[in-house]
């Protein structure tokens, strides 16, 4: 992408497309009962939505980078849960990610970037001392950071908590790969059944 007026002239001829092909008249507010809210990290490439192979709309998407829980991101998943109803939170965590190989070489030469980005490294660090810093990959460290995601919001939000406490919602942390592999289910919370044999953690 060259400059600023090449992308808005991409997404501007995009949004005709769109326009053109979507039926008349709109969705009245209680057709949208998403049935899952998808928490994911904001530089994997395949969307949640072809990821999961779901339909448009299907979906509340939540994507920040290196699964940053901000205020934002925490008042979204409360929304989901707390007024939609949404019965499951999905943690994606996927290889080959730049916050996780920020974070590892972070932690490895003792050194952290300025800016915003020292939140994503500290909250990724903080994952890592959480299974006693034996980790020595950015995938290994990914898939223990989605984990520990699903278990701050647990944390952070009464919300959710209560919601997962009284079995109206749950929490899968998943990894996902370049697309050829499965996802791979890495932790629960709450009363879900997954297939995957080796979790993590299971609460």
């Amino acid at each position: 992408m060259s400059n600023p007026s090449t992308a808005w002239s991409l997404l501007r001829a995009g949004n005709r497309r769109f326009c053109a092909t979507k039926p008349s008249g709109s969705p009245s507010a209680d057709v949208h009962a998403p049935f899952a809210a998808v928490f994911r990290c904001a530089d994997a490439c395949t969307p949640s939505e072809a990821l999961l192979g779901q339909d448009r709309g299907s979906l509340i998407d939540v994507s920040t980078w290196g699964h940053v829980i901000d205020s934002g991101a925490l008042a979204t998943m409360e929304y989901a849960v707390g007024t939609l109803k949404t019965p499951l939170i999905v943690v994606v965590g996927h290889e080959n990610c730049a916050a996780m190989e920020m974070a590892l070489t972070a932690w490895k030469n003792v050194s952290f970037p300025d800016g915003a980005a020292r939140m994503v490294v500290e909250q990724a660090i903080s994952s890592l001392t959480r299974v006693g810093g034996s980790i020595d990959t950015a995938d290994e460290l990914a898939a223990a950071h989605a984990v520990s995601t699903g278990a701050s919001l647990l944390h952070k939000s009464p919300i959710i908590a209560g919601a997962v406490d009284r079995g109206q919602s749950a929490i899968v942390c998943l990894m996902s790969g370049d697309g050829a592999a499965p996802i791979r289910a890495c932790a629960t919370f709450g009363d879900v059944s997954v297939s995957d044999a080796t979790l993590l953690e299971c609460v």
